[in-house]
């Protein structure tokens, strides 16, 4: 090894020299603590009125009809506890922080461990399958974005209070649009601005502090980060990774072809 790069690999090792820090027992009890808290009750809170609902209805007049409420009695039981709690987080500011229990972290982790609600709970096949339904849930975590947004269920958002994402806008399976990155020891939180009629392709990641203009048009297994698209962008397929246009390969020249020895030359 170079000592350019002896020095390259000490330098990176004393920037993040706390990454591989373990937590103590303490602190690792408490962030337990905070997940189950915030992941756990909502669901619980809504199987709960279901169920109460339906044993409340089942000696009603016409229980068939009562139970085909049960439900909106389900997701409206959940929309309110995630719209409650998240009422009770502080509110989410960008910029980048320490992994330790500060206001900021707290605030992110919460919010966090709150979008997984949806998914522990068993509701996310329910509520990301009509527009209605997705769109309240949006709503209720602190997004905003617009009515009718086409996102497929695969599709995962997440610190939802910044995300902005126009109408019209199509994600497809596997998309990732995210207000958070990790660097290090620290975490850094941005804001995510998509514009109206933005199509983004299978695959493709959004991250933090980035704006993509209205109608354009960004290809699969794409990767932006602190990026700033213009209106009517296009990206084709495996074409952007962070800042930067992804490094294509290209095919190395034909060798030349060997000049036949005289013997071998026709005569």
């Amino acid at each position: 090894m170079t000592d350019s790069a002896t020095a390259s690999l000490s330098t990176a090792r004393q920037k993040f020299k706390h990454q591989s820090q373990a937590f103590g027992f303490t602190r690792v009890l408490l962030v337990d603590f905070i997940t189950m808290s915030f992941s756990l009750t909502p669901g619980l809170a809504a199987w709960a009125a279901f169920v109460s609902y339906l044993r409340w209805s089942w000696d009603r007049l016409g229980f068939v009809l009562w139970a085909m409420l049960a439900p909106a009695v389900l997701a409206g039981a959940f929309l309110a506890a995630c719209w409650i709690i998240r009422l009770c987080i502080p509110r989410m500011r960008p910029g980048t922080y320490k992994m330790e229990m500060s206001r900021d972290y707290l605030a992110w982790y919460m919010t966090l461990c709150l979008g997984h609600a949806v998914r522990i709970a068993g509701l996310q096949p329910f509520f990301f399958t009509f527009y209605l339904t997705k769109y309240l849930y949006w709503r209720a975590m602190g997004a905003r974005i617009a009515y009718g947004v086409n996102s497929s269920i695969f599709a995962l958002l997440a610190d939802y209070p910044l995300l902005r994402i126009g109408k019209g806008c199509t994600m497809g399976a596997n998309v990732f649009v995210l207000g958070h990155m990790f660097l290090g020891d620290k975490v850094m939180l941005g804001t995510v601005d998509i514009g109206d009629n933005v199509f983004l392709g299978t695959g493709t990641l959004v991250g933090p502090r980035t704006t993509i203009g209205s109608r354009s048009w960004i290809g699969m297994h794409n990767r932006l980060m602190k990026d700033t698209l213009p209106e009517d962008s296009r990206l084709e397929n495996f074409e952007w990774e962070h800042f930067n246009p992804a490094r294509k390969q290209e095919a190395p020249p034909p060798e030349p072809r060997p000049e036949p020895r005289p013997e071998e030359r026709a005569p």
